[in-house]
């Protein structure tokens, strides 16, 4: 959570638990007032309270004692959460409401183009973004909707060059670099694929599972190069996840068993060494292998996994690694 949060999500949920059950029955507007800040605060998306939380201050703001700029947001909050529960006819009233308040406002803009979204009509509400950029260029969020608007369409291509236009301008943005490599990846290119990866890693470093998917992808482009690089990567992640990542641990006895068949190729049956020295690819391979055992072991030793399991674990390492 961020330090400059004045709440905190068990507080967020403590609120909606008590609005879920008699508040919104009481028709409690501090309560759901209280609830929206924090919703806002955390930057948190819970369509159906919200919508219930911001129909009731919408619908009797005089009660409810608001300023007009509070107003505004909640209905804002009720618009977008309008569209997430299927309610097109009470977002676009919502949106009327905010355009003529605010005719010029690009905020307003992408309520308008994720309405169109809502209705099918991508073409529409890509013109919508678009004419918002053309007037502020590095709006982050209509950019993202672009990109969201391509890619629910199922227009792959587009929302693939319209999310490497958005990196153009925030090459910090780590999920926007995994989102890309994963839609590379669904399309099976996987050298890109690698290339989005890597900012990953670079941006987030200690996260275990981003030197997995790397590993992953090398793997799957199979060259040597790759192989060797991508058990490097699946160390990393065996190394960051204290051996917790059984994918990670598989990805090293796989990617052993390559680098092995590779090097019986070359005439060299009896050791394969990687390629920064002497070291045979077997070791990480061995050492992954015991650590698989010793996790499958425990794990029917305490009722955590079904009898027999572990020789079936057995069978696949000997697969792998005798081969």
């Amino acid at each position: 959570m961020n330090s400059a949060n004045k709440t905190t999500l068990r507080e967020l949920d403590d609120e909606e638990e008590y609005l879920v059950s008699k508040g919104f029955e009481k028709v409690d507007l501090a309560s759901c007032i209280k609830y929206l800040r924090m919703i806002d605060e955390h930057k948190l998306r819970r369509p159906d309270p919200v919508y219930r939380a911001a129909s009731l201050v919408v619908n009797n703001q005089k009660r409810a004692k608001v300023q007009k700029q509070d107003l505004y947001a909640f209905m804002e909050q009720l618009a977008v959460a309008a569209l997430d529960v299927n309610d097109v006819d009470t977002c676009d009233r919502t949106i009327d409401i905010l355009r003529e308040t605010f005719p010029s406002s690009s905020r307003v803009k992408r309520l308008e183009g994720m309405s169109l979204e809502a209705k099918g009509r991508v073409d529409d509400a890509v013109a919508v973004y678009d004419e918002v950029l053309e007037e502020f260029p590095s709006d982050q969020r209509a950019m993202k909707r672009r990109v969201a608007a391509f890619a629910s369409a199922g227009r792959d291509k587009e929302a693939i060059d319209a999310l490497a236009e958005y990196l153009d301008t925030f090459m910090a943005d780590a999920r926007a670099w995994e989102r890309l490599a994963g839609m590379y990846q669904e399309r099976g290119a996987y050298r890109q694929a690698v290339f989005c990866w890597e900012e990953v890693v670079a941006a987030e470093p200690s996260v275990h599972y981003h030197h997995r998917r790397l590993a992953e992808c090398l793997y799957t482009l199979g060259t040597e190069e790759d192989l060797r690089a991508a058990r490097k990567y699946y160390a990393a992640a065996v190394d960051m996840s204290n051996a917790g990542d059984v994918r990670a641990l598989y990805g090293l006895a796989l990617t052993d068993n390559r680098l092995r068949r590779k090097g019986k190729v070359k005439g060299n049956p009896e050791i394969a060494a990687d390629g920064d020295g002497q070291v045979p690819v077997t070791e990480l391979g061995q050492h992954a292998a015991g650590l698989l055992r010793k996790m499958y072991a425990a794990g029917e030793k305490i009722g955590a996994s079904k009898p027999g399991l572990c020789e079936i674990v057995e069978g696949q390492l000997k697969t792998l690694l005798d081969a």
